[in-house]
């Protein structure tokens, strides 16, 4: 009849994730705008006169700085494993040597 304890958890710890990514997004979505406003407020109000250049920088880089941000966070995303085993990157291994007379002390 109702959900279980078990994926009552299971949803709150979901909504705990998403949280901070959905932040993450509008947050950046609000810089990309402030980037895209600046650009325009100089368009409408400088560009006849070619005044107050350095708002052209300015803006493009807010306009166009949290889609590089998302680009590498979702390419870096695709391309980590999601395997237990291979999550090993903070052991240490011993590295086999190639033939036995490094390891030979009389040698």
């Amino acid at each position: 009849m109702g959900l279980n304890v078990a994926e009552k958890n299971g949803d709150l710890e979901t909504q705990k994730i998403l949280k901070p990514w959905l932040v993450a997004y509008l947050l950046s979505l609000c810089i990309s705008l402030v980037g895209g406003f600046v650009i325009g407020w100089w368009m409408y109000k400088y560009h006849p006169t070619n005044s107050e250049l350095w708002m052209v920088p300015f803006g493009l880089i807010l306009l166009v700085t949290p889609v590089f941000i998302w680009f590498s966070v979702i390419i870096s995303d695709l391309f980590t494993s999601k395997n237990e085993d291979d999550k090993a990157y903070g052991k240490s291994q011993r590295v086999r040597p190639v033939d036995d007379s490094v390891c030979d002390p009389e040698r």
